[in-house]
């Protein structure tokens, strides 16, 4: 059961026009799975942000996954899709990347192809996966039996890549993150969106430390007297205590959002 004064919360705020409800993917409005590939947007949430995309000004997903992933997880037409933790934006089938990242690829491809190499050389390829998502990578240690042991072992051989290559590492639940250099995050991504459709109320799900970043702007909107925010996050086992801190109002788990994105479209 979804709280009724979150709703008419959540109500309020997208009255404020322009409006926007922008949302991670993973952990938000799909259950954590063991590989990306096994992730999916359960057919009920889809059908709200549907409906949802008619009732706000700007409906976006800014998440870690790459642009077009996210595109076809989600499938929503007329929503704005950031991937790679702000590097890229899909908007009317129109890809348009961090100019600074775009230039990096060969790096990255390069520091990836490094550090598959090191985790084969270690017997570390039967629990990681490193996923090359084009302007950023991400090595994934979830379905290691000792989560711990193996961060530690894969933690110098990313930092060498990294290092050599001239990208940076950034950590999330289980993974560790390859990216360019460029200065973006997904709290870059959602002041830029806030700005460039003159947002007046704004509400953002994530579940993840990388989620923090948009909430911080969220609030910066809000004290600042730009625009009415609410940040959600959206909480379970693994939740970082970092979301806890910087969130407004948490809901448990995919399926509470699931409930409250539903209430959403109800008169």
């Amino acid at each position: 059961m979804i709280d009724h004064a979150l709703v008419e919360r959540c109500r309020e705020i997208l009255r404020t026009r322009p409006s926007a409800l922008l949302s991670d993917i993973d952990g938000t409005l799909s259950e954590i799975a063991p590989t990306p590939d096994a992730a999916f947007v359960a057919g009920e949430i889809r059908d709200s942000l549907e409906r949802l995309v008619d009732e706000v000004d700007l409906l976006g997903f800014v998440t870690g996954r790459a642009a077009n992933a996210a595109v076809a997880m989600v499938g929503v037409e007329r929503a704005v899709y950031v991937g790679n933790h702000g590097l890229e934006e899909i908007r009317n089938e129109e890809w348009t990347p961090v100019p600074e990242a775009e230039a990096a690829m060969a790096s990255m491809d390069a520091a990836l192809q490094e550090i598959q190499a090191a985790i084969d050389r270690a017997g570390l390829r039967e629990v990681t996966l490193v996923e090359h998502k084009g302007l950023s990578g991400s090595v994934h240690y979830r379905q290691a039996p000792d989560a711990a042991a193996a961060r530690s072992h894969l933690m110098p051989m990313v930092i060498a890549a990294v290092d050599r290559h001239g990208l940076r590492l950034t950590e999330g639940r289980m993974v560790l993150e390859v990216r360019p250099q460029a200065k973006v995050s997904k709290g870059t991504a959602t002041a830029r969106l806030l700005r460039d459709h003159g947002i007046r109320g704004a509400i953002f799900l994530g579940d993840d430390v990388t989620d923090v970043d948009a909430f911080r702007a969220l609030r910066e909107a809000r004290e600042s007297g730009i625009a009415e925010t609410l940040a959600i996050g959206v909480l379970g086992e693994e939740t970082p205590q970092g979301v806890v801190d910087a969130m407004d109002v948490g809901v448990r788990g995919v399926a509470e959002v699931g409930a409250l994105l539903a209430a959403l479209t109800r008169p």
